[in-house]
C-alpha cells in the first residue's frame, strides 16, 4: 500500500512550500529510496550476523584492538577483513567474503547519500535529481554536491538484491562452520 498525503485542504503555495510530490517521476524517488533503505538494512543485519559469529565463536574478540563488537559499518568491514586475513579457519571462506565486503564498499556511497541527503532547490532534469549533504569531519564540515538519476535504479536494485541474498548465505555457512557452534538441541 502507497501512503497518499491528504492535500485537500491545502493551498498550491502550501503545497508547493512543504515539496508535496505532485509527478509520478518524484514518487518514483521516493520509493526507489524506500527500497534502498529497506534493501540495505537486510544487508546489513546479516553483515551483523557474521560480524557477532566471528567476534564471538572465532574468538575474534581476542584480536589485538578487538575488545568490543564494531557498531558502525566501516569498521564492521575493517573487522571483518582482519578476522578473514588472520583466522586460518577461515581460508575456505576468504575469497567470497573478500568478494562481499568489495560490494558493499561499492554499494556504501550510494546508499549515503541517498539516505542522509536532502532534496536540493534544483528542479529535475529528465529524471536527474539534485542532492545536497553535509559531511561531519572531526574538525570541519563540509557540502557535499551529488545527482541521481532515476534511470539508474535497476542497476542499482540489482546490485543490491544480490548482495542481500548473498551475505546471509556467507554469514550462515560462517556460523555453521565455526568452531564454537553451540548445539541448540
Amino acid at each position: 500500500m502507497q501512503y497518499q498525503l491528504n492535500q485537500t485542504n491545502l493551498t498550491d503555495d502550501q503545497q508547493s512550500s512543504m515539496n508535496i510530490p505532485r509527478e509520478d517521476e518524484e514518487n518514483a524517488l521516493y520509493s526507489q529510496i524506500g527500497f534502498v533503505v529497506v534493501q540495505w538494512g537486510h544487508c546489513e543485519q546479516s553483515l551483523e550476523l557474521l560480524v557477532n559469529t566471528l567476534f564471538l565463536q572465532y574468538g575474534s574478540n581476542n584480536l589485538p584492538k578487538r575488545k568490543r563488537m564494531p557498531k558502525q559499518l566501516g569498521e564492521k568491514i575493517a573487522f571483518v577483513k582482519e578476522c578473514t586475513s588472520l583466522i586460518p579457519s577461515l581460508a575456505p571462506f576468504r575469497n567470497e567474503i573478500e568478494d562481499l565486503l568489495g560490494n558493499f564498499e561499492a554499494l556504501t556511497q550510494t546508499r549515503h547519500d541517498l539516505v542522509h541527503g536532502a532534496l536540493s532547490d534544483s528542479p529535475p532534469v529528465n529524471g536527474v535529481y539534485s542532492f545536497i549533504r553535509l559531511e561531519t569531519h572531526p574538525e570541519t564540515h563540509e557540502i557535499k554536491e551529488f545527482q541521481y538519476d532515476l534511470k539508474a535504479f535497476p542497476n542499482l536494485a540489482g546490485d543490491l538484491v544480490r548482495l542481500g541474498a548473498d551475505t546471509p548465505k556467507i554469514a550462515r555457512r560462517v556460523f555453521e562452520a565455526s568452531p564454537r557452534m553451540f548445539d541448540y538441541r
